[in-house]
């Protein structure tokens, strides 16, 4: 099917998600050397600010922004090809504005405005894209895309309520966190998980492959969405029936993944072919980091839990990056790659299993580091470990984004020659 974005912008856009998967890296890597080593004139807090907005701003919503575009047929009036196209480039601005920004100041006045921007246009792309889908009703995963949006833009609240408690200094502990973690949720399992869902439901039906359950799985994760967010929050002391309500989010949400790993599996036979080995072990990598993390949702149901796991921010940390790297992540440079968006050869292939190798031992090392920090049992080594592996996972980036941008460059070499 046409898409009203041309491959070859789709595979510019890409590229630049990918380099800007680099950044975040090296950002990460940064952090990691101020722990291990000493680094005078960085502060630590406004790196962080600048390194989570930026993954998900430059990276994430990017390149899920550019795969929803792309996923819109030509009969799709020219117009929003051009409007969504300088959305583009208003929010990669946005993006960037946020990194420099947070990495000087940290909360501060350009930061904010640059934050509020981008929420701003994420309300006028949604609003654009819900307008440009009644050009092409019946789009394979229309919905999932439509309630990803949503969630997107509820999202909104937790920052909007964050921003001035930081700009008014009236922040306390509680009002903090239940704003950070609203946000969280709703990019987490609202608009990361659901656009991933679309897209992916997109992917197969293209390939004449259909999940059964599909709608079933849909009303589960969308009616459950909104009361997850109580798993959040146990720490605040909620009422019984809000626990218990939270709690059958929590099997509501294990149901559909169920009934997905189900529907895939009985997929297995038409889906394994039309994939190489690289994307394939990528999906699968991501498939297993939603899979524990539909199994962590259901054990933060107990209120004694939750308060242990949110209470510590070594969990927290483990937990964020089980879901935004692992799964996230891992899921879409599979997609990349099952697309075609991007040539894989052996260059490019090493750096995607140093990669993701990177990511996996990433995850364990953090995962480690939690349950010693529970048994009050401190791992010899664990920082200098970490900061090994964020070197293999930046080194596997750098390699994937040398390879790709030489190949752009052989490819723009015939049309330039042309021109002259």
């Amino acid at each position: 099917m046409e898409s009203i974005m041309c491959e070859r912008r789709a595979g510019n856009w890409v590229r630049i998600s990918l380099f800007n998967l680099l950044v975040v890296s090296l950002f990460g890597l940064l952090m990691r050397y101020k722990i291990v080593f000493s680094l005078p004139g960085l502060n630590q807090k406004f790196l962080l600010h600048a390194h989570s907005h930026f993954a998900f701003g430059g990276w994430v919503s990017l390149l899920l922004m550019v795969l929803m575009v792309r996923a819109l047929p030509v009969s799709v009036p020219g117009k929003y090809g051009r409007l969504f196209h300088r959305l583009l480039i208003a929010w990669l601005a946005c993006a960037y504005g946020m990194l420099v920004m947070f990495t000087l100041q940290g909360y501060a006045f350009a930061s904010i405005l640059f934050s509020t921007a981008a929420v701003v246009l994420s309300f006028v792309f949604a609003v654009s894209y819900f307008r440009a889908l009644k050009a092409v009703p019946g789009l394979a995963g229309a919905r999932w895309l439509k309630a990803a949006l949503v969630w997107n833009m509820l999202s909104a609240i937790g920052t909007s309520c964050l921003s001035l408690l930081m700009a008014t200094h009236t922040a306390n502990q509680e009002a903090y966190l239940a704003s950070i973690y609203w946000y969280l949720h709703f990019q987490y399992n609202g608009w990361f998980f659901f656009a991933c869902m679309g897209l992916f439901i997109r992917y197969l039906q293209a390939r004449g492959i259909a999940l059964p359950g599909e709608t079933l799985m849909f009303r589960l994760f969308l009616g459950s969405c909104l009361p997850a967010y109580g798993l959040s929050v146990l720490w605040l002391k909620l009422p019984a029936a809000a626990i218990a309500i939270a709690g059958i989010s929590a099997v509501a949400q294990a149901l559909g993944w169920c009934l997905l790993l189900r529907g895939i599996l009985r997929s297995m036979r038409q889906l394994l072919p039309q994939l190489s080995k690289l994307s394939a072990i990528m999906l699968a990598v991501a498939g297993l980091a939603f899979t524990v993390k539909m199994i962590l949702q259901l054990a933060s149901a107990d209120p004694t839990l939750s308060t242990i796991a949110f209470g510590s921010r070594t969990i927290v940390i483990t937990y964020l990056h089980l879901v935004l790297l692992v799964g996230v992540s891992l899921f879409l440079m599979g997609l990349v790659v099952a697309e075609g968006l991007l040539p894989v050869f052996r260059y490019v292939q090493a750096g995607a299993v140093a990669f993701t190798a990177g990511v996996v031992l990433n995850e364990l090392l953090l995962a480690a580091q939690s349950i010693g920090g529970l048994l009050y049992f401190p791992l010899p080594g664990i920082f200098e470990s970490l900061l090994g592996v964020s070197v293999l996972m930046s080194v596997g980036l750098g390699m994937m984004n040398a390879g790709w941008m030489r190949v752009a460059r052989l490819q723009d070499l015939p049309v330039r020659r042309g021109k002259q």
